[in-house]
């Protein structure tokens, strides 16, 4: 299938930056389905944005999440209003971590996903100077992009883990998406450039990313670390000790997602992976879940 790249400058200051992504795009693409196994969508869109925007874009992500939680789910007006508090009380969240979010691949209104990215927090993150660092980046949205065209039907984003089949804090689900596209875009950028990137050596922050960066607790309200370096681990575990598509049956069945437990041992979830679906019930899957 043909897949139709387009990067929409909504700021009109960014011409530039839009054909560079573009660019990059046609490069790593054929990368990541190789690497992947997965398939790209009929049309992948890149969207730039001033940081207001990226702000209310993450803000509405928010809401359509919890509407199609309440839509789907049968929650209790008590589980209702805990989510609404909890994202009235968080609404000030992407004022403070806007510049260290270089791109967030998300689905909009219309049902379309696209990965919407503020210029200036390239700036402020040292990614919109660097070339390297910018490859990495789009590579590692691309494959957002495909693991959204792979589970598509299944709901990995919600404020319900637990009612759709995964563990109760949706540690599973985050650790295998953004382990996996950090797996990718360094086997991308290690083809590229003979040696995976690594923006935190590479890019050259400004003073406003440190300022952002040190404010007490901010590392705790995005994405936790852990996701990327433990979940890069779990999976580059997983393709040596199995294959690419064994690990992709993750994205049919939410219950292959890993456990706290086998994200720390993770020849455990290989082993269960590679199982054959009768017998999994035969290779012990950890209960404690958290």
């Amino acid at each position: 299938m043909t897949t139709r790249f387009n990067v929409l400058d909504d700021t009109r200051r960014h011409p530039e930056l839009s054909e560079l992504l573009s660019s990059i795009l046609h490069t790593v693409a054929p990368i990541v389905r190789e690497t992947t196994g997965l398939a790209l969508p009929a049309e992948v869109l890149y969207r730039l944005t001033t940081p207001t925007e990226w702000r209310d874009a993450t803000r509405l992500n928010r809401h359509r999440i919890l509407a199609r939680d309440i839509a789907d789910q049968t929650l209790t007006p008590e589980e209702i209003s805990a989510v609404r508090g909890l994202l009235k009380i968080t609404s000030f969240v992407p004022v403070l971590v806007w510049p260290l979010v270089v791109a967030q691949t998300m689905e909009a209104a219309d049902g379309q996903v696209e990965t919407v990215i503020a210029p200036r927090a390239l700036h402020h993150s040292g990614f919109l100077a660097n070339a390297k660092c910018l490859t990495a980046m789009t590579a590692h949205e691309l494959v957002h992009h495909a693991q959204f065209e792979a589970r598509r039907g299944l709901v990995w984003e919600t404020y319900a883990p637990d009612r759709r089949g995964m563990d109760r804090r949706g540690l599973g689900a985050s650790t295998v998406m953004e382990g996996h596209a950090t797996w990718t875009d360094q086997q991308t950028t290690a083809r590229l450039f003979e040696a995976p990137v690594n923006h935190r050596e590479l890019a050259k922050r400004s003073w406003r990313y440190r300022l952002h960066a040190g404010f007490p607790g901010v590392r705790r309200l995005g994405p936790r670390p852990d996701s990327y370096e433990q979940g890069a681990r779990l999976i580059t575990h997983a393709v040596n000790a199995q294959s690419v598509d064994v690990v992709n049956q993750v994205w049919r069945d939410t219950s292959l997602l890993p456990t706290a437990k086998e994200i720390a041992a993770p020849d455990t979830w290989a082993q269960r992976l590679a199982a054959p679906s009768e017998d999994r019930g035969l290779v012990s899957k950890p209960i404690e879940q958290t």
